[in-house]
């Protein structure tokens, strides 16, 4: 006599395991059991039954004989909609894979069918050929069966003596065997941790989505299977690519062009983020970056020269050209105002070297430039420290840096040395100096005797090549030379950047007193000799060089190039520039060009400017009553015609 079993358990894990003997510590099979193992075949009718492959893919081979409607199955494995079967009745393969669900209809059931099955495969008798009925069904009909008269009345007589009473008390359950008895409801206490464990479970469980697996394959309208693309969930045709999800997945040549171009990108971001952090970690090291509290103030210096009233930050200077003296003065024009240690180093530069100041940043090997450290080089040397050589290495760092795209640009249209050269010279190697200049100087007075220094500074960029004693300056600069490109740019936006960027705007300042200085020694001005003994003391007090050389300054730029021709990947390129490169330079103000001391003689009220009149303007000097701006190089006569409705006067 045979049963037939149902398995019932194991639904969540796919089947019940099976041992190769009964004991417990017998080996398991490798597939397990499954839930419900008996599975009849509905679809297909109008085709003849439902295809059969030999594998689980979609892409196996399909067997030329299907598998019948209303076949009865026995289930093997199930993977990803795909039942493993073994033939119990009807026509088809023994064996093969199958799906489960065609386009939301099902091919194979598994609910209903099988309570028949069970209730047809009952246990016979063989010798009679007739149904035994097992216990569970013998109990079933027993409850089942409606009770008799007797019964009845013997189920009504045991109901009446529970309400009797036997021992003379009254009636009722008896205290003795049931106590009257209240239990003391306790307080459940819970743990911070446990509530707070449980709301992170909570939070947890109910933020994590369950993902549905997309799927990978879809039965066409003549019942094959196309296998679908994993990126955009449509059909793939007759050409693919592997998908990145694993072997038997398929994507566009379109989808995987954007795979890999977010791929790109995604490599990309990260190798900035490694390198910012290594130029954070140089910076703070070799003590690069501007810091506006390293700006020298006026107050001591002026303290010192006698400045009265003193000045709350702005001083100007006060030049007396008869008796050729020069004084400091309180000042609320910008225009006007000079730093005085700027000032004091700078004449101090003038009056020993006969120049201004200069710095320089160079290669230490120019035949290495690639792993080779920079220099820093001062003239004099001894500005190395000083607040004058910290503002120039600073300014020119800058430069260095925003010209190969470290920083956002200052002003709208200026590009970086990597864009000019993606647009100009791709791929090409070459080396470049650049330093800051002074297009234009002059040294204009007002009223009341206030100098007024006043400078136009731009950059100038010259291509390198490699003589024989280092880099040496080509003959000829082509104007599409990238940092040609980019100092013309720089130029133009010149006075807008240093309104934005501090540096550059107190390095213009360091011009302005470069400017002073030159025309004091040029115009043989007589100097107090408290104003050298102030340069001295600065230059006594000052540090040496932390830092003479630092790291090179680099910058990489990734390219990305993905061509697509008649849908396949014809050309794919990622990775970083290759090309070098370097960009070296400094400060160079070049005064030397400029004559400041040619200037007209005071002649009293020639010196007003046409018709402009003597109180329209406030003086330069603080408390002073006289004009404010008259400069005197450009001093004409006054014009015999008036002025009618806008006179711009260029002249």
């Amino acid at each position: 006599m045979a049963q037939l079993w149902k398995v019932v358990g194991g639904a969540d894990k796919g089947g019940i395991i099976v041992r190769t003997g009964s004991e417990l510590t017998s080996d398991p099979d490798i597939v397990r059991l499954a839930t419900d193992a008996v599975v009849k075949v509905v679809g297909g009718a109008d085709k003849g039954g439902i295809i059969v492959r030999t594998g689980s893919e979609l892409t196996s081979d399909p067997d030329i004989v299907r598998l019948a409607t209303d076949a009865v199955v026995k289930e093997l494995s199930f993977h990803d909609g795909r039942l493993n079967y073994e033939l119990v009745s009807g026509t088809g393969p023994v064996n093969g894979w199958v799906s489960t669900t065609l386009r939301g209809k099902d091919l194979l059931v598994k609910d209903g069918f099988q309570e028949e099955q069970l209730s047809t495969s009952a246990p016979v008798n063989e010798a009679a050929d007739e149904r035994v009925p097992d216990e569970k069904t013998s109990m079933k009909k027993a409850f089942e069966k409606e009770p008799s008269e007797e019964e009845k009345e013997a189920l009504r007589n045991y109901a009446d003596k529970f309400g009797e009473t036997r021992d003379g008390t009254r009636e009722g359950f008896s205290r003795k065997s049931f106590p009257w008895f209240a239990q003391q409801q306790r307080e459940k206490t819970t743990s911070a941790e446990a509530l707070q464990e449980a709301l992170a479970f909570k939070g947890k469980s109910q933020s994590k989505k369950k993902e549905l697996k997309p799927r990978l394959w879809e039965v066409d309208s003549d019942g094959e299977d196309v296998p679908m693309c994993s990126q955009c969930h449509l059909p793939v045709g007759e050409f693919s690519y592997r998908g990145r999800e694993g072997v038997n997945t398929c994507v566009h040549a379109e989808c995987m062009a954007q795979v890999i171009a977010r791929e790109a990108q995604v490599e990309e971001e990260q190798r900035v983020k490694r390198e910012a952090a290594k130029k954070l970690k140089s910076r703070m090291e070799y003590d690069i970056g501007w810091r506006v509290e390293s700006v020298p103030k006026n107050a001591a210096i002026a303290e010192r020269l006698g400045c009265s009233p003193l000045p709350q930050g702005l001083c100007c200077l006060v030049y007396d050209e008869i008796a050729k003296t020069v004084r400091v003065a309180a000042t609320h024009e910008p225009a006007a105002a000079v730093n005085l240690e700027y000032l004091m180093l700078a004449l101090k530069v003038r009056k020993d070297k006969c120049r201004e100041p200069l710095f320089s940043l160079d290669p230490v090997d120019p035949k290495n430039m690639q792993k080779t450290p920079q220099k820093k080089f001062y003239e004099p040397d001894w500005l190395a420290g000083t607040s004058v050589g910290d503002v120039m290495f600073q300014a020119d760092y800058f430069l260095k840096e925003l010209a190969l795209g470290e920083y956002d640009m200052p002003a709208v249209g200026m590009l970086s040395v990597f864009d000019w050269s993606e647009q100009e010279e791709k791929g090409q190697e070459w080396a470049a100096r650049e330093w800051f200049v002074v297009k234009r100087a002059e040294v204009r007075m007002s009223r009341d005797k206030t100098l007024i220094p006043h400078v136009k500074m731009g950059v100038e960029a010259r291509e390198q090549v490699l003589g024989k004693t280092g880099l040496e300056d080509k003959a000829v600069t082509s104007p599409k030379h990238p940092c040609k490109k980019f100092a013309e740019s720089f130029t133009r936006n010149f006075d807008l950047i240093a309104e934005r960027k501090s540096v550059v705007f107190h390095l213009r300042e360091l011009a302005k007193a470069s400017v002073i200085a030159k025309f004091l020694v040029d115009s043989n001005a007589r100097i107090d000799t408290t104003w050298h003994q102030i340069a001295d003391d600065i230059i006594k007090n000052t540090k040496p060089e932390a830092h003479p050389q630092i790291p090179q300054l680099w910058n990489m730029r990734g390219n990305s190039r993905i061509q697509l021709k008649n849908g396949r990947l014809v050309d794919v390129f990622t990775g970083g520039q290759t090309s070098m490169q370097a960009i070296y330079g400094g400060v160079q103000f070049g005064l030397d060009k400029f004559e400041l001391a040619q200037r007209a003689s005071l002649q009293g009220s020639s010196m007003m400017a046409p018709g402009l009149a003597p109180a329209a303007m406030q003086g330069m000097q603080m408390g002073s009553r006289q004009p404010m701006f008259m400069p005197q190089r450009f001093q004409l006569g006054q014009r015999g015609e008036t002025p009618q409705g806008v006179d711009l006067n260029l002249d």
